[in-house]
């Protein structure tokens, strides 16, 4: 029978990565630390996960960027068209 154990230690605040023993330590909320050791192939497919889930952020965030600045154009240009037409008046 196998067991399996789970632990929602909260908010991750600070992480260390050892150089010489390949430990990766991540500390949560209230100062609790984790302490795992990381073989190359598993941080090689953390780091790309890791990557990935950066690279979706940046994404969503330029998306967001682009959408802001594409509503104050829209609103500059429509402040000027009734500029203009106040002016032809």
């Amino acid at each position: 029978m196998e067991v399996k154990q789970v632990i929602n230690g909260g908010k991750l605040t600070s992480s260390y990565m050892s150089t010489w023993n390949s430990e990766l330590q991540l500390t949560v909320e209230g100062g609790h630390e984790i302490t795992v050791k990381v073989e190359e192939g598993v941080l090689r497919d953390l780091v790309s996960r890791l990557k990935e889930r950066v690279e979706t952020i940046d994404s969503e965030r330029e998306e967001e960027r682009q959408a802001a600045i594409d509503a104050a154009v829209e609103a500059a240009a429509e402040t000027v068209e009734t500029e203009v037409q106040y002016d032809e008046d």
